[in-house]
């Protein structure tokens, strides 16, 4: 295992901001009135982080002795603060966000296993296929609450009747829709972001790491995924340059797009602006392969240090009220993912949801999201030179060398070498 000492080089190389103020929210016992502060860093989804707020605050109301702060960051910013803040000593109580941040944490002895921390009666409520998402080298370093967290194919029922299923079907029926003067759209997707792309290359038949953890990125699969995304404006016409989260979010919500690529957590949003909503796997790709993304779980991390350690007891009083299956039931709802409490799952509630059900359905074409701290340099190495193949800027044969050896160098960033 790598030391605290190479993430702080790390730091150091690729010049991590420092903490906002909210860095004031750290680790503390008690105050003056006997009251336990818990803090928790979270960048949950909107719709999400309302019905979490609400069960927090309902907690909070029921425990006067013990207080839970929640403090939201962007997802990026939640990992280069805790990463700066934890290095020290401080940051807040729980971390929360998707497996991959595992990786990176666990590497820099940042969080602590479950194992020893959370009561063996909470753990045992868990799925445990959920909970061992979070296991490394034999130890579980994540307790989780929504499992999914996967990117489908997304449409408008008003505007597409039926979801295509082969690449010439989706093209015929997008490219209909197509009307960029009206500002009206057939299909778009966030198209210069890892998360998205690799669905695509995946479905080429591409890994992104080998069985070592080392980057597999330079080969066919990447080339083929590359020119793929570089097509759907430059030879299907379809989208519109500069396609990002939010502008594609929005012209869906309001009715101007047929097809989208969005993950779970939206669809819900999705339903309340009164979309007709409908989800499937994405259509094949014109390989007749259907595109294969991640699925990981999210959940709480647990911050390694003493004060932490010391707020066990309220902690686990805290994660007994919000691990309920009741509430599980509902922020999993919320974000149209499995809840991972195995009562909860039983629930009418979750049996009957449609969103729920289409959520398990577009799971089976996904893969696990590889724990690892490799990961991080394989987005990293991918953002910019997707970018600049979707520009123009590279050919597709270039940007999957330029993708590998970028992976590799950043790999050995992360590693002190």
């Amino acid at each position: 295992m790598y030391k605290k000492q190479l993430l702080m080089a790390l730091v150091a190389a690729i010049s991590l901001s420092a903490c906002s103020e909210k860095n004031a929210a750290t680790a503390t016992t008690t105050d003056a009135n006997g009251v336990t502060k818990i803090v928790i860093w979270e960048q949950m989804e909107p719709e999400g982080e309302k019905v979490f707020k609400a069960t927090v605050a309902q907690f909070n109301q029921a425990n006067p002795k013990i207080q839970v702060d929640v403090v939201h960051y962007p997802n990026e910013d939640l990992r280069t603060n805790f990463q700066n803040a934890a290095l020290t000593g401080a940051g807040p109580d729980l971390v929360y966000g998707p497996t991959d941040t595992i990786g990176i944490f666990h590497t820099s002895d940042l969080i602590q296993p479950v194992e020893g921390f959370i009561d063996q009666a909470t753990l045992a409520s868990l799925d445990q296929k959920a909970l061992a998402a979070g296991n490394v080298d034999n130890k579980t370093y994540m307790l989780p609450d929504i499992n999914g967290n996967q990117i489908a194919m997304v449409y408008n029922k008003k505007l597409v009747s039926t979801p295509p299923t082969t690449w010439a079907d989706f093209v015929a029926v997008t490219s209909k829709l197509q009307d960029p003067s009206k500002k009206k759209f057939g299909f778009a997707y966030f198209e210069k972001e890892p998360y998205w792309f690799v669905g695509f290359y995946q479905g080429f038949g591409g890994k992104l790491l080998d069985a070592n953890n080392a980057p597999t990125l330079d080969n066919p699969a990447m080339v083929s995924a590359l020119q793929f995304a570089y097509d759907i404006q430059a030879k299907y016409h379809l989208g519109f340059k500069g396609m990002d989260y939010d502008q594609t979010h929005e012209l869906f919500k309001s009715g101007n797009i047929g097809i989208i690529l969005n993950g779970s957590w939206s669809w819900q949003d999705y339903v309340k602006s009164g979309i007709n909503l409908g989800v499937a796997p994405m259509a094949a790709l014109p390989n007749g392969k259907t595109p294969i993304f991640l699925s990981s779980t999210k959940g709480f991390m647990i911050n390694k240090n003493d004060a932490v350690t010391a707020k066990k007891a309220a902690i686990n009083q805290f994660f007994a009220f919000d691990l309920s299956p009741d509430n599980n039931a509902k922020y999993a709802i919320s974000q149209s993912q499995l809840p991972t409490v195995t009562a909860a799952l039983e629930l009418p509630s979750v049996k009957n949801d449609a969103l729920i059900q289409a959520s398990i359905k577009s799971m089976q074409y996904t893969t696990p999201m590889p724990i690892a701290p490799q990961l991080r340099a394989v987005w990293d190495a991918i953002r910019p030179n997707l970018d600049a193949v979707i520009n123009g800027q590279m050919s597709p044969a270039d940007a999957s060398k330029k993708i590998q050896q970028d992976a590799i160098q950043g790999i050995n960033t992360i590693q002190g070498k």
